[in-house]
């Protein structure tokens, strides 16, 4: 009987949708033009994803780090971001997102980026 309870429990946490929390994510890219790398970047930012009716907002905050073609320091800075992915319907579902760069010592200006998508699935 102790068997077929741990059994049942174990059923029904594997079909229970995953619970939203706290998650690590790192990105790491290079940019350029033709055959010129322009820049390698690495981003590490930790974050936490909720649901809420049809809403799944976020937010992430982590440091980052820039090292442009020809320069011998990386930069670095903060990076914060919020956002949402939406489901419209069954088959058509949107995200926003509004990223920021936080200025470093250097005392340049904050940079900023807002998107928005919308995805169909057939």
């Amino acid at each position: 009987m102790k068997k077929q309870a741990l059994a049942a429990l174990a059923l029904t946490a594997l079909a229970t949708p995953a619970m939203a929390g706290p998650y690590l994510t790192t990105k790491v890219g290079v940019k350029g033009e033709g055959s010129d790398m322009d820049k390698s970047y690495i981003e590490t930012r930790v974050g936490y994803e909720t649901k809420y009716g049809n809403l799944k907002p976020y937010i992430e905050i982590g440091p980052a780090w820039e090292n442009k073609d020809g320069e011998d320091s990386a930069d670095s800075f903060t990076q914060l971001e919020v956002g949402s992915k939406i489901k419209l319907t069954d088959k058509l579902s949107s995200k926003v997102k509004a990223e920021w760069t936080l200025p470093d010592e250097s005392g340049s200006a904050t940079e900023w980026k807002y998107e928005g998508t919308l995805t169909y699935k057939f």
